[in-house]
This record gives C-alpha cells, structure tokens and sequence, in this order.
C-alpha cells in the first residue's frame, strides 16, 4: 500500500520553510501550505516555516478552544 500525500503531510526532510500557520478573526488557527493562496478571513498569524515548528504553533493556547486543522 502506498501512502496519499496531501498538502497538509510533512515535506521530505530538508525541504525547508513548507507551510504557514492561519488565524481567522476569533483565534482559530490552521495549518496551511505556503504554495496555496489564503483563504477569505483568514490571515498569516507564522511562517512561512517547517511543517513541524508550524505544528508546534498550532499548540493549544492557555484559554483558548484550541487549534484547528483545516483540510
């Protein structure tokens, strides 16, 4: 079986800054690929970075609902 890779999965080691970290208006945040264009009401809130500082990002705030992943 072959994994899917999408846009959302880790790149290859060492490929540098990959993805963004998005904020809407009420603190929601996303992991998002840097390559594709921000979606309407949301806006950069990190990177471009690594997938993996971007996840770190997405770490729940203190007070907060937490993170989302938009796919």
């Amino acid at each position: 079986m072959t994994a899917v890779n999408t846009p959302f999965d880790p790149a290859p080691a060492g490929a540098g800054p990959t993805h963004l970290v998005l904020e809407n208006a009420s603190g929601r945040r996303s992991l998002w690929p840097a390559w594709r264009s921000v979606p309407a009401g949301w806006s950069v809130g990190s990177g471009p970075a690594t997938y993996e500082e971007c996840v770190g990002r997405l770490a729940p705030r203190s007070g907060s609902a937490g993170a989302t992943v938009r796919r």
